[in-house]
């Protein structure tokens, strides 16, 4: 304060000044005795400054004209009410003849149309105002007209900002007359260059009138800004008609965003291109713009000479089959330097007309595309040009696949060199493979080092999928066996005519610390499979699951005390009594198979996935890598019989690997087996039958695919003696041609197949010495160390990533993306997590059936509990020592919501137990709802006030593990109590507030492929909980919830309605109905405000308090519907979103 050093600029906003704060501080900045002269630059936004803090500043500005600037925006300057009102104090300052002030910005000041008059008043005789700024303070018609009259006799602004003050009246009777704006505009003494009047309401009567000042030479705009007027088709015409009479139009900059003007008015707009001279920016974004007009406006372009910018983004010009916009717009046009088209459906067709478009055009510096559906590489191949001139290339969110390597290494170059931005990421790509992350910094950064090394991938997965017992492991058998056919046949064989070497292999994979006595007892003792019946005593009926049973025989309980004692009969029981049930080695989890397909040059490895639901949520993990090819196995006799058991294989996997993610060209085989069946039958006419279904089902599943399934016909695996040659040379003629298309021009940095070859070797190395297949970071950097020692001519850049984290953390993210790592958390790293994940999960999955691994009892297995010391006891079997890093697995499991910590050891805060929701059971009836002690008959015959909202996928599927998801996701992130294991399911959560006085059941149908939430309570007020309470009711927060966490899933399109609030159509009425089933109508949604994608629920707190942290997602009732309930005929829908009185 002592130091008289002069303060240019003062920025004292949001610093919670109020009315009292703002006078004492602005009497010391105009105090005549100080040694400070006031600041030239004053902001004082959003300190509540009230109409005292007004006044305060009224009296400061006449005391210091000498000041230049003022922003006191939002500020409610009529808070506090007295006289003289704050615009009444500022505007008598304005009127003094030594008033200097030039920017003057009062957004959102509650001025109203009385605030508006005064400074009107005051803006009619001053002589210094440059920019005045006045949005968002509902000035109405009667304020705009008399702002726009004071412009008549002022001769000094310059800019002035009206926007969203419902100067068109809105829904109001009252009206703006634009003459008096546009008599001021065409009187000759307004120097009015810019004035925006977005969000106004001035529909098509206010721009006719503003395009008849627009016509005359005298007229002083330079940027006019209608965005969101309610503009239509005639409204954009008189304005185009202006511009384009107008040789000598002074008018720069035009938005007309957010009107829906129709093909009509971008006609109207593409003539007027052909003639005007004066326009440089035009944003025609969100102006429902079809193909036809936005052919027109690329006609107009071609003989434009002055455009520089045009946004024509979020508009549907990809409707139609005329490219005019790119072969006359983009190819001719010699002055455009920015277009904006992302959002306008541009789809596959396109691409051609594009990317000629580019290569013609050579004064376009900035183009955006993203957010179509574009995947024709030639356009970056037009991008990446020498001869092209764009430096700022938006090509996110679109279908792009693959990039050539020779594109690529110029796209390097160019980056480099000109200093290019370019995003690719939420594309699919594979090559460069960067997957949906190649935003500019991490194309830049992996291009760099490909151009340093470059090698082409010659490793591929083949990811063989279909139901259980469909003929998975028997087609790896064969493809993988060398060629020989009597080995393989021999494999075929029922478990009843193994022969002791069989038996030998199965017990060697039983996993058991007594497995080695098993193998040995069986060849010591010459068992084969007809012998197994002699070692067991069956009870029961087998396909009796409760109450069939096995005991040992005292044949092997005498040889288990006398020869070998380590082995546990009981257990061995179960396993034989499973494997002769079963009559065959089946596949738990997803196991990698052993032996690698040679295709030349390129080799692929199999993996072998289970088929049991329970295990497709670790799949899901495991399919999305890129570097994969999928074969889906479907049996022939199960075709066009729907009562088979694996009748839809086909469909039903095809749907789960589109649901989760984009799939290569190519990269999608279906297979026909148990051919031999079907030709042994001998029923000609029948087999005929099936074939027309095979043939049927075949084009239905790869028209849907969208290019993923490349072949024209399934394959056909028979592996019958004199055909089985034949069938391997086919298949692997096919995989050949599949891995051609997948991998084309799939090159990578040399080290980055160099560090998956470490990683690989640690990982046979630990599953050698029985230790757990993870690795600290520390422990990575040794392994490349050491094969850098043992290899001093390597890779340069390999020995780099032990120093360079960021190059380490490149690699890591690679090796993440193609499925050879997983991290887990900033240290730990998973390796070859192919199958691990399946495996693991196999221990606790309870199947009578299953005789490949070693499981938890069911007594500790409670409603998808687990106890830390089962499951470390579980990895014992495979393990040495998996205490002393199960923490950190377990750690990745809950951050890939495969589980969730139940409680804590209260010594060290360390989980002691864990949920795994794919382990819940299916609710089975509505007796196990009141069993949890909530949805009982007493609390349902209380209920009076529903609300329900369901999510329902378009295509009608739903991947298994997306609601296990939800239901991890909630119980990790709810206040706690909320939920709890004892009311969960498989399929359903009941979810208790209020002092369990308010309900929410959340369900998922698979069949249906619906996801319902539905609130209930005694009363309507108990609805609205926590800090929602009076604003929302408790079902638009958790539907929020669920909104985000389907994030995950881009690929699905749920479609969303509300379900009636009467409780009869809920089954409350009748606790006896077996689960609440709904018979109410839908009410179909859709949104009126779009959440942010950067929105996060953990940063905001939307998980942690209800209704905190985000705006409301709204959606209203879908036009056109009856809103009325079909089912009650009494009560409609009503809003969810609702105050209470």
């Amino acid at each position: 304060v002592d130091d008289p050093v002069e303060i240019e600029s003062l920025d004292a906003s949001r610093c919670r000044l109020g009315p009292e704060g703002t006078s004492r501080l602005l009497y010391f900045l105009s105090d005549r005795e100080s040694s400070h002269p006031p600041p030239m630059r004053l902001r004082l936004r959003r300190n509540a400054l009230g109409s005292a803090g007004g006044r305060a500043l009224g009296a400061f500005l006449s005391t210091c004209p000498g000041v230049d600037s003022i922003d006191v925006g939002l500020n409610d300057m009529r808070a506090g009410g007295g006289e003289p009102s704050a615009a009444e104090a500022i505007s008598d300052a304005l009127k003094r003849r030594e008033c200097t002030l030039k920017t003057l910005v009062m957004d959102k000041c509650a001025l109203g149309p009385d605030g508006a008059r005064h400074l009107a008043e005051s803006l009619a005789v001053n002589a210094s105002i440059e920019t005045l700024d006045l949005a968002g303070n509902m000035i109405g018609p009667t304020g705009g007209e008399q702002l726009f009259r004071a412009l008549r006799s002022n001769s000094t602004l310059v800019r002035l900002d009206l926007r969203m003050n419902r100067i068109g009246g809105g829904g109001s009777d009252e009206k703006l007359d634009v003459r008096a704006l546009a008599e001021a505009l065409d009187g000759g003494c307004s120097r009015l260059a810019r004035l925006d009047l977005s969000y106004n309401d001035l529909r098509c009567s206010g721009c006719a009138v503003l395009s008849d000042a627009m016509r005359t030479s005298q007229c002083p705009l330079e940027e006019l800004v209608l965005e969101k007027n309610d503009v239509k088709e005639v409204g954009v015409k008189a304005v185009a008609d202006a511009l384009g009479a107008n040789i000598r139009c002074a008018l720069r900059n035009l938005v007309i965003k957010g009107n829906a003007i129709g093909d009509g008015g971008a006609i109207a707009l593409g003539k007027m291109l052909k003639n005007n001279n004066s326009l440089r920016n035009l944003d025609l974004s969100s102006c429902s713009i079809g193909n036809e007009g936005g052919a027109s406006i690329g006609r107009g372009l071609a003989r434009n000479s002055m455009l520089e910018s045009l946004d024509l983004s979020k508009n549907s010009l990809g409707g139609g089959s005329d490219m005019s916009i790119f072969s006359f717009g983009v190819s001719k046009n010699r002055t455009l330097k920015s277009l904006r088209l992302s959002g306008n459906g541009f789809g596959e067709t396109w691409g051609k007309s594009i990317a000629e478009a580019l290569m013609s055009n050579h004064s376009l510096q900035h183009l955006d595309l993203s957010n179509n559906a574009l995947s024709d590489p030639s356009i970056i191949d037009a991008v990446a040009s020498s001869s092209s001139s764009i430096i700022n290339f938006d090509f996110s969110d679109n279908a792009l696949e693959n990039i050539s390597i020779e594109t690529q290494l110029l796209l390097e170059r160019r980056l480099e060199l000109e200093g290019m931005e370019l995003d690719l990421s939420l594309n699919p790509l594979s090559s460069p493979p960067l997957g949906r992350l190649a935003d500019h910094s991490n194309l830049w950064d992996y291009l760099s080092l490909l151009v340093s090394e470059k090698t082409a991938i010659t490793r591929i997965r083949l990811m063989v999928l279909g139901f259980g017992g469909v003929g998975k492991s028997t087609f790896c058998r064969a493809i993988t066996n060398g060629g020989d056919a009597g080995e393989f046949r021999r494999s075929l064989l029922p478990v009843s005519e193994w022969g002791v070497d069989g038996l030998v292999d199965w017990a060697a994979r039983l996993g058991t610390p007594w497995s080695k006595d098993a193998v040995r007892l069986i060849a010591d003792e010459d068992i084969m499979g007809k012998d197994l019946t002699k070692l067991i005593n069956d009870k029961g009926d087998e396909d009796d699951n409760e109450n069939y049973d096995s005991h040992p025989s005292q044949v092997l309980l005498d040889l288990c005390s006398s020869k070998y004692p380590s082995i546990d009969a009981d257990a061995f029981t179960r396993a034989i009594s499973a494997l002769t049930a079963k009559g065959y080695l089946s596949t738990v989890g997803a196991v990698k198979v052993e032996g690698t397909i040679d295709l030349g040059e390129r080799t692929c490895s199999l993996v072998d996935f289970a088929g049991q639901v329970e295990f497709l949520v670790s799949h899901q993990l495991l399919l999305s890598s890129m570097h994969t090819i999928c074969v889906i196995v479907q049996p022939a006799p199960s075709f066009g019989k729907p009562d088979h058991r694996h009748f839809g294989s086909w469909d039903y996997w095809s749907k789960f690997l589109s649901s989760l993610g984009d799939r290569r060209h190519g990269s999608l085989l279906l297979a026909v087996s148990q051919l031999d069946k079907l030709k042994e039958d001998g029923n000609e006419n029948g087999k005929n039958q099936i074939n027309i279904h095979i043939e049927r089902e075949f084009e239905h599943i790869k028209k849907r695919a969208l290019g993923a399934i490349s072949c024209t016909s399934p394959l056909e695996l028979d592996y019958r003696s004199d055909i089985m040659t034949g069938t391997i040379m086919s298949v692997k003629r096919t995989l050949s041609k599949s891995l051609d298309e997948v991998a084309h021009s799939w090159w990578v940095p040399a080290s980055y197949e160099l560090f998956a070859n470490i990683l690989q070797c640690a990982a046979k190395r630990k599953s050698s010495n029985h230790e757990l297949p993870i690795l600290t970071r520390n422990e990575l950097v040794r392994e490349v160390d050491a094969f850098c020692e043992q290899n001093p001519d390597g890779s340069f850049l390999l020995g780099k990533m032990t120093t360079d984290r960021q190059l380490l953390q490149r690699a890591i993210n690679y090796l993440e993306a193609v499925g050879d790592v997983m991290q887990a958390g900033d240290e730990w790293l998973l390796i070859d997590p192919i199958g691990w994940f399946s495996t693991f999960l196999a221990h606790f999955i309870k199947d009578d059936l299953a005789v490949s691994t070693i499981q938890v009892d069911s007594s500790n297995l409670q409603r998808g509990t687990v106890n830390l010391k089962d499951i470390v006891q579980a990895l014992k079997h495979e393990y040495n020592s998996p205490q002393q890093q199960v923490s950190q697995i377990m750690a990745l499991l809950c951050g890939l919501e495969l589980c969730v910590p139940l409680n804590t050891n209260e010594r060290n805060n360390s989980p002691v137990t864990y949920l795994f929701p794919c382990l819940l059971p299916p609710l089975m009836s509505q007796s196990e709802l009141a069993s949890c002690g909530a949805m009982t008959s007493d609390y349902l015959s209380g209920v009076s006030a529903v609300r329900g909202h369901r999510f329902r996928e378009s295509s009608g599927f739903i991947p298994p593990g997306l609601f296990v998801g939800i239901l991890a996701r909630m119980y990790r992130q709810l206040e706690q109590n909320i939920m709890h294991p004892a009311r969960m399911w498989k399929d359903h959560a009941v979810l208790v507030l209020n002092n369990k006085v308010t309900l929410l059941i959340i369900r998922c149908d698979l069949d249906k492929a619906t996801v319902d939430v539905i609130a209930c309570a005694p009363e309507n007020e108990q609805l609205f909980v926590g800090a929602a309470k009076g604003q929302a009711s408790v079902v638009i927060w958790l539907v929020h919830l669920i909104k985000m966490f389907l994030r995950s899933y881009s690929q699905l399109n749920f479609e969303e309605s509300w379900l009636c609030p009467d409780p009869r159509c809920h089954s409350i009425d009748n606790c006896s109905n077996a689960l609440l089933e709904y018979k109410g109508s839908e009410f179909m949604l859709c949104p009126t405000k779009h959440q942010k994608e950067t929105h996060d629920c953990n940063v905001e707190g939307c998980w942690r308090f209800l209704g905190t942290g985000h705006s409301l997602e709204l959606m209203d009732l879908r036009k056109g519907q009856n809103n009325v309930c079909q089912s009650c005929n009494k009560y409609p829908v009503f809003r969810l979103r609702e105050t209470i009185a």
